[in-house]
């Protein structure tokens, strides 16, 4: 079994090294696809690189599915190979129980406007998230919550005890219940060494894997009669230590002085020379990486320190990517595109439902004297305001095969000719969608799609603003990036008060400005006092 370790900053084609490997494996006919295991960081970057290997054949996504099955995550081939099934997976409902019956929190707690607690259970406590922190960083120790309890700094040796005590009965509860978490998958496929037959492994952003995690890429190599092992990762992007990500390991694993074949990728098709000459500042600083050097784009590109006021005026035209580094700063920038009428998505879901748009869409099409199918005006009705419609006719039953007009439904499906909004007295044939629709669920958005028509937006396109964090943008990017690198949160402007932890802000940083292939801009709030974006702006001036 031979390892070839692919090394390359962002942009410079890992994964594309990766996908002509696994082409010249399946055109070739070298070994049958289902010998070829690919397992990335998420489901959909997995089946891209299947999707992107086959794009010439005309299979359908089923097809692929059994052609390819172990093009996946590591967590979903533990699942499939353990034949474990959903019922058998923790839930929000078994953490609810563990908390009432132990009187520990296993999931969060919010107060209620009386001062009531409730449960979030869909949001697991940190104490919890310690416990599975101590699993994927220590898999192998007896002692692993005593070793992690330094690493996160907990000196209360009250929650330390309690942190045990938890542990302990998390541990009996999944024992009694035949139940499973995340770090129990591979614990179980670890003990049982049953991996699917392959003669050839892919590992992708192998940077992020845990201590755990390697164990069980480790024991696929050596049980599964693997030929060769390519594993691809860049230890600058390596923004998941929190998580248990074991960065050492990747390091130790591209010495050249070891039995590996180093593979470095050294052209990025992505960074511009103005994005490159800050990111190489960055990467320079962390103290412990494997060195590298690439050429960027022969493009200057733009980098630029704004503001934040641009927010509003600035983001006129173009794609663009909005970087936060929390999401409490996420949510204030979504206020804020609302405020001045911006379509946006986050975290790569629109925020404006699609079917009401479809029956703002629909409703201006009725009134314009348009014609619509009767799936459309079931949608309309669905969000109709109930004053609109005569009380017996609440739901539209019509043909779904057959067309309607404004007036068929007046005549028909009891649509009221007039009503009175307010003090006024509207035709039904010119009520604004703002005003025939009550957009069930979607009440407080009203204002929000009002400034949408305000600033011009069309609310049925694809929004060209995206919004979210650094750490969930990983592997995305766009012609325009918005950076937003506060620090001035408690825990985060703690976080630089050490090596480590100025080392993993520097990361954090490196992904967010590598995510731009023309421009770059990082914002500054108008209040620095209560802002802090070192280390970034460190570079910054550095690089003028």
């Amino acid at each position: 079994m031979h390892r070839h370790i692919v090394i390359g900053p962002p942009g410079t084609g890992k994964t594309t090294y990766l996908k002509k490997q696994v082409d010249n494996l399946v055109h070739n006919k070298i070994c049958s696809t289902q010998e070829i295991g690919y397992f990335s960081f998420t489901v959909r970057a997995a089946e891209e690189i299947r999707d992107r290997v086959m794009d010439k054949e005309k299979w359908s996504k089923d097809e692929m599915k059994a052609m390819f099955p172990y093009f996946r995550t590591l967590h979903s081939l533990a699942y499939d190979r353990l034949d474990l099934k959903q019922a058998q997976i923790m839930n929000e409902y078994d953490y609810v129980f563990l908390s009432e019956q132990t009187g520990n929190e296993f999931v969060n707690r919010m107060k209620k406007g009386n001062g009531v607690d409730i449960s979030m259970p869909t949001a697991k406590s940190e104490y919890q998230d310690i416990i599975n922190l101590s699993y994927a960083k220590y898999p192998n120790d007896e002692d692993r919550l005593d070793k992690v309890f330094r690493h996160v700094k907990i000196n209360d040796y009250g929650a330390r005890d309690k942190i045990k005590q938890m542990a302990l009965d998390l541990s009996n509860y999944k024992k009694d219940k035949d139940k499973y978490e995340y770090v129990d998958y591979f614990i179980r496929f670890l003990e049982e060494q049953n991996p699917p037959k392959l003669k050839y492994l892919f590992i992708d952003e192998a940077q992020d894997l845990s201590a755990q995690q390697w164990d069980v890429v480790d024991m696929i190599q050596k049980k599964s009669g693997a030929l060769q092992t390519y594993i691809a990762g860049d230890d600058d992007q390596a923004i998941f230590r929190w998580a248990g990500a074991d960065i050492e390991h990747f390091i130790r694993m591209a010495d050249r002085n070891n039995e590996n074949t180093i593979i470095p990728l050294t052209e990025s098709y992505r960074i511009p020379i103005s994005v490159h000459t800050l990111a190489t500042k960055l990467a320079q600083s962390i103290s412990q990486r494997i060195p590298k050097e690439y050429k960027a784009r022969p493009e200057e590109g733009i980098r630029k320190v704004l503001n934040v006021r641009p927010l509003n005026k600035g983001i006129q035209e173009g794609e663009w990517l909005i970087l936060c580094r929390t999401h409490e700063i996420v949510k204030s920038v979504c206020d804020a595109l609302e405020q001045f009428g911006w379509l946006y998505k986050c975290y790569g879901k629109s925020v404006v439902n699609l079917e009401y748009i479809t029956a703002i869409r629909g409703w201006t099409k009725l009134s314009r004297g348009e014609k619509l199918s009767g799936v459309v005006c079931e949608i309309i009705y669905k969000h109709m305001d109930s004053s609109r419609i005569k009380r017996n006719y609440g739901v539209f039953k019509g043909d779904q095969d057959d067309v309607y007009d404004l007036e068929r439904l007046i005549k028909e499906y009891g649509l009221k000719e007039t009503v009175t909004y307010k003090t006024t007295e509207i035709n039904t044939r010119e009520a604004a969608w703002y005003e025939m629709l009550n957009a069930k669920g979607l009440v407080k958005k009203i204002t929000y799609l009002r400034s949408l028509l305000r600033s011009g937006n069309k609310i049925d396109e694809e929004p060209r603003i995206e919004v979210s964090t650094i750490h969930a943008s990983k592997g995305g990017e766009r012609q325009k990036v918005m950076l937003l690198a506060d620090l001035s949160y408690g825990p985060y402007k703690a976080s630089i008060e050490n090596q480590q932890g100025r080392d993993d802000e520097a990361r954090v940083f490196y992904v967010g400005a590598t995510r731009a292939k023309e421009e770059l801009y990082i914002v500054q709030r108008a209040d620095p006092a209560h802002f802090n974006y070192e280390p970034i702006f460190h570079y910054e001036r550095q690089c003028r």
